[in-house]
C-alpha cells in the first residue's frame, strides 16, 4: 500500500510531466506558425510583385522558385517522415528550423540573377518538411494519451494563426522597412524567437530520461510498419478520403470570393465571409481535437466532413447573406478539423512506430488536393460560366469520402495509457 508521501510524490511528479507536455504543445504552435507552410507560403504573394520591381522579373518567373519549394518540399516530404522515426523529432525540428530562418533571411541579400532565388527556394523546399506539421505531430503523439486530440489541435492552430497574421505582418514591415529589411527580420524572428524557445523546451517524454532520442523513440515504438499500412486498405482509404475533402475545400476557399461577387455581394462582405472561414478553421482545430477525445474516434470525422458537404450544397443552393456565413463557417470548421484529424488517425489506427512516415503520405494530399480542386473550380466557371457544376461534383465528392470514412473502426490498442 502506496505511503502518502509516495503517493504525493507520484501527483507532484504526474502534474510536472502534464506541464511539461502542454509547454511541447504550446512550443511547437510557435515553431508551426513560423514553419515553412506558414510564413513562406503566407507571405510569398505580398512580397511577390516588390521582388519583380526590384530586379525587372516577371511574376512567372518568381511565381516559379514557389513552384519549386512546394514540389521540392512534397517530394522530400516522406524522407522527412523516415528520419523522424528513426532520430526522433526534435534534432530534425531544430536543425531545420534553423537552417529555414537562415536561408529566409539570406533572401535579404538576392541579386538580379534569378538563379541565385531558384537555389534559395529549392533549398527552403528541402528543409520545409522538417520545421512541418510531421515530426511536431509525432512528437506530441508521444506525450500524449488520453488528451492527444485537444494536444494537436492546439498545435496547429500555430499554422492557422500564421495564414492571419503573417500577410498582414509582412506588409506592414514592407512598407515600413523595404522588401530586404522584411526578409531579414522574418528569417531572424525564427533565428530568435522559434529556435530558441524549442531548444528549450522541445523536450522527449519522461520515458526519454538517461537514453538517446533514438532509444527514447523506439521505447514507445508500437503500431505498423511502412510496408503493414502500404499492404492494408485502410491507409489508402484515408488518403482517398482526405484528398477529396481537401479537394472540395480548397476549391470553395479559393472561389468563394468570387462566386459570391458574382451574386451581388459588394466585395467588402464577400472579404467578411471569408474571414469567418479563417475564423472558423481555427475553431475547426480546436474543436475537433475535443470531440476526437471525448467521442467514438471512427465516427467524428465523418460528421465533421459532412457539415464540409452541407456547406457546400449551401453554396450550391445560392447562399448569399446570412446562409453564406453559414457556408463558409462549415466549410472553414471542415478545414480546420481536417489538419487536427489526420495526425489523430494515424497516430490511433498504425500507431507510432512509423509516424511519421505514414504521416507524410497522408499529409501530402493536403497540398496535393489543394492544388487540383481550385483548377477544377476555374476550369468548371470557364466551360459553363458558372461554379454551379463543379459545386455540386464536389458536394457529392465529399459526402461519398465522408461516408467513406464510416468504415473506420475501433482503433487498436497501440498506446500505453498514461
Amino acid at each position: 500500500m502506496q505511503s502518502i508521501e509516495t503517493f504525493q510524490a507520484n501527483n507532484l511528479a504526474n502534474a510536472a510531466t502534464r506541464r511539461s507536455a502542454w509547454m511541447v504543445v504550446a512550443v511547437s504552435s510557435v515553431g508551426l506558425f513560423m514553419h515553412f507552410g506558414s510564413l513562406l507560403v503566407n507571405a510569398f504573394g505580398v512580397m511577390l510583385t516588390s521582388l519583380c520591381d526590384q530586379f525587372g522579373w516577371t511574376r512567372g518567373q518568381v511565381s516559379l522558385g514557389f513552384t519549386l519549394a512546394t514540389l521540392t518540399a512534397m517530394l522530400t516530404m516522406p524522407l522527412t517522415g523516415w528520419l523522424t522515426d528513426r532520430l526522433g523529432s526534435r534534432r530534425p525540428i531544430l536543425v531545420c528550423t534553423t537552417i529555414f530562418g537562415a536561408l529566409y533571411a539570406s533572401l535579404a541579400f538576392l541579386t538580379p540573377q534569378i538563379w541565385h532565388l531558384f537555389v534559395i527556394f529549392l533549398l527552403l523546399g528541402l528543409v520545409g518538411p522538417g520545421t512541418s506539421a510531421v515530426p511536431h505531430a509525432s512528437l506530441i503523439s508521444r506525450w500524449f494519451t488520453e488528451r492527444r486530440g485537444l494536444a494537436l489541435g492546439f498545435a496547429m492552430c500555430g499554422t492557422a494563426l500564421g495564414g492571419v497574421i503573417w500577410p498582414w505582418a509582412t506588409q506592414k514591415m514592407l512598407g515600413n522597412f523595404g522588401w530586404r529589411n522584411t526578409y531579414a527580420i522574418s528569417g531572424g524572428a525564427v533565428l530568435l524567437v522559434a529556435v530558441p524557445l524549442m531548444l528549450l523546451l522541445l523536450k522527449n517524454p519522461p520515458a526519454a530520461e538517461g537514453k538517446t532520442e533514438q532509444a527514447s523513440n523506439d521505447n514507445q515504438a508500437q503500431g505498423l510498419t511502412r510496408r503493414e499500412a502500404l499492404r492494408g486498405s485502410l491507409l489508402w482509404l484515408l488518403i482517398g478520403a482526405f484528398f477529396v475533402i481537401s479537394m472540395s475545400i480548397q476549391a470553395c476557399m479559393i472561389h468563394l470570393v468570387s462566386l459570391l461577387k458574382d451574386r451581388g455581394m459588394t466585395p467588402e462582405s464577400a472579404a467578411l465571409v471569408a474571414s469567418v472561414m479563417g475564423v472558423a478553421g481555427m475553431t475547426g482545430r480546436l474543436g475537433m481535437g475535443y470531440l476526437l477525445d471525448r467521442l467514438p474516434a471512427e465516427r467524428v470525422p465523418s460528421l465533421a466532413f459532412g457539415l464540409v458537404a452541407a456547406g457546400i450544397f449551401l453554396l450550391f443552393g445560392g447562399a448569399t447573406g446570412a446562409a453564406a456565413y453559414a457556408a463558409a463557417a462549415m466549410i472553414g470548421f471542415g478545414y480546420g478539423a481536417e489538419s487536427a484529424t489526420i495526425p489523430y488517425l494515424v497516430s490511433r489506427y498504425f500507431g507510432l512506430r512509423s509516424f511519421g512516415e505514414i504521416y507524410s503520405y497522408l499529409f501530402i494530399t493536403v497540398p496535393l488536393g489543394g492544388a487540383l480542386g481550385p483548377a477544377l473550380m476555374g476550369l468548371g466557371f470557364d466551360r459553363t460560366g458558372s461554379y454551379q457544376t463543379t459545386l455540386f461534383a464536389c458536394g457529392v465528392a465529399t459526402v461519398i469520402a465522408a461516408l467513406s470514412l464510416l468504415r473506420l473502426k475501433s482503433y487498436p490498442a497501440f498506446d500505453v495509457q498514461r
